[in-house]
């Protein structure tokens, strides 16, 4: 009587990649999600591109147990650095004057979630310094070259539970 039905079963973990692959290093979250999906996940992973889904990202984030977030933040490493971090580890920047709802910054985003009580009771962000987040499509090279460590982070954090 206790468990759920299948219908109303919590998803477990949700990898969310996010970025605009058309300004170069910007587009690493986006380039992860599509690596990931050739990949065999374990039953409960699911992999969704969340682009620059801005306050989009709540509903995509809903119902998940665990949600890893996969994108480029500046934060004044050389270029290609890697960390994972958590929210209450990071200190967002947030928009002075968001332009359109699209440019929300994560920090936002994530504080509304929590506000709204749909926030994961779980969630890790892997952040990649860019090199240059700029008009043109693909990705430097320093930053390209830790996808292989940035997916080896992922399936860690899978294994971990």
């Amino acid at each position: 009587m206790g468990s759920l039905d299948s219908s109303e079963e919590v998803r477990h973990v949700l990898i969310l990649g996010l970025g605009n692959p058309l300004l170069g290093d910007e587009g690493i979250g986006v380039q992860v999600a599509e690596e990931l999906k050739g990949l065999e996940l374990p039953d409960g992973v699911t992999v969704v591109e969340g682009g620059t889904a801005g306050l989009g990202l709540i509903g995509l984030m809903e119902g998940y147990q665990r949600v890893i977030i996969v994108d480029a933040v500046d934060m004044g490493h050389p270029p290609g650095r890697v960390v994972r971090f958590t929210p209450s580890e990071a200190q967002f920047k947030t928009t002075e004057a968001p332009l359109s709802l699209h440019q929300i910054g994560l920090g936002e985003v994530l504080a509304l979630a929590k506000a709204l009580e749909v926030a994961p009771a779980e969630l890790a962000i892997i952040g990649i310094q860019p090199n240059r987040v700029e008009g043109g499509i693909g990705l430097s090279p320093e930053v390209e070259g830790v996808i292989p460590q940035i997916i080896r982070i992922i399936l860690d954090e899978l294994d971990a539970r």
